[in-house]
């Protein structure tokens, strides 16, 4: 049985992107994490979502009487590796980018255009960048999927479901991507929209990976290891 605390401490271990039309309606979503590290904010998430640096934003909170507010990003980092054996460039499916120290989403439980039941920062992690995945450790991940588009009276809807998923077990790593088990059957793909990005975690906080990719046939989820890209973000922060 999943742990209560765990799948709390996932819920609010994400937030939401946004990819912003013309009329900053979103037209698509994806995942990311907040981090602290050495004095700077930090947005990270995955480059096959946000590569193609349209109007990506942070779903910071609903608020009555005026609609969802909206960080906007702006441009973000990329990157592109290559080898002595290899020296042809390839893209690597990280992205990240320093926003205000002051940006501090909500997970929140909206119950109609006017009242909002609750809501609850979602979590700033402040990690080493350091973490490795386990074997024998419980991993897991949470993000917004099944994405809806709605019209009603005049006004426009965005929603999907949330959702938290844990007993995740680690395999194996395969260059800079960590593949864990799912314990139950992959849904498929489509159940996964929106997870993009999100943040893998240990049951005890450590950041680990950026979910990227499935497959159905072997019930496992890749993500990129955060600790391969260290170095990217000491040089956003200066420390190196």
């Amino acid at each position: 049985m999943a742990d209560p605390a765990f799948i709390n401490q996932l819920r609010l271990s994400s937030v939401r992107l946004n990819l912003l039309n013309a009329t900053r309606i979103p037209a698509e979503f994806a995942s990311g994490c907040l981090i602290d590290y050495h004095g700077k904010r930090i947005l990270l998430t995955v480059a096959h979502a946000t590569g193609n640096q349209g109007n990506w934003a942070v779903q910071v909170r609903y608020v009555p009487g005026q609609g969802t507010e909206n960080y906007q990003l702006g441009a973000m980092h990329f990157l592109a590796g290559a080898s002595l054996s290899d020296p042809t460039l390839k893209d690597i499916d990280f992205s990240y980018v320093e926003v205000p120290a002051t940006l501090h989403p909500f997970r929140q439980d909206v119950a109609s255009k006017e009242i909002v039941k609750s809501e609850t920062p979602v979590t700033i992690h402040k990690p080493s960048l350091e973490d490795l995945p386990q074997a024998g450790g419980n991993y897991g991940f949470c993000g917004m999927v099944l994405p809806t588009h709605e019209s009603h009276r005049g006004d426009f809807y965005v929603g999907g479901e949330l959702r938290a998923y844990s007993g995740l077990t680690y395999s194996r790593t395969e260059g800079n991507y960590h593949v864990f088990s799912l314990p139950f059957k992959h849904p498929g793909h489509e159940y996964f929209r929106g997870c993009s990005g999100a943040p893998v975690l240990s049951e005890s906080g450590g950041l680990v990976g950026l979910v990227c990719k499935g497959c159905e046939e072997k019930n496992e989820i890749s993500a990129i290891s955060v600790s391969a890209y260290k170095v990217a973000i000491d040089i956003l922060v200066s420390v190196v």
